[in-house]
């Protein structure tokens, strides 16, 4: 019998789509698009099989650099 290791990680840091988009309080339809392979920033998705979840604290920080580059490009056009 192979040893397996325990692997803990919280329940609240592993989000369902819906989990998510309630967390970024947008549509279920819009995780689904953003967490899509040809989007031009996806949201980070992790895929099992057919199930997607996502990491709240990559989602959170997917978060804050969407809004640094929002921030940046406002900077640009009113210099």
């Amino acid at each position: 019998m192979a040893n397996r290791r325990n692997i803990s990680i919280p329940e609240n840091d592993i989000l369902l789509p819906e989990e998510c988009a309630a967390l970024l309080r947008v549509d279920l339809s819009w995780v689904y698009e953003k967490s899509r392979r040809r989007q031009r920033n996806p949201l980070p998705v992790f895929r099992i099989g057919r199930y997607l979840r996502f990491s709240k604290a990559a989602v959170l920080s997917w978060l804050q650099k969407q809004s640094n580059r929002v921030g940046h490009k406002l900077a640009q056009k009113t210099a």
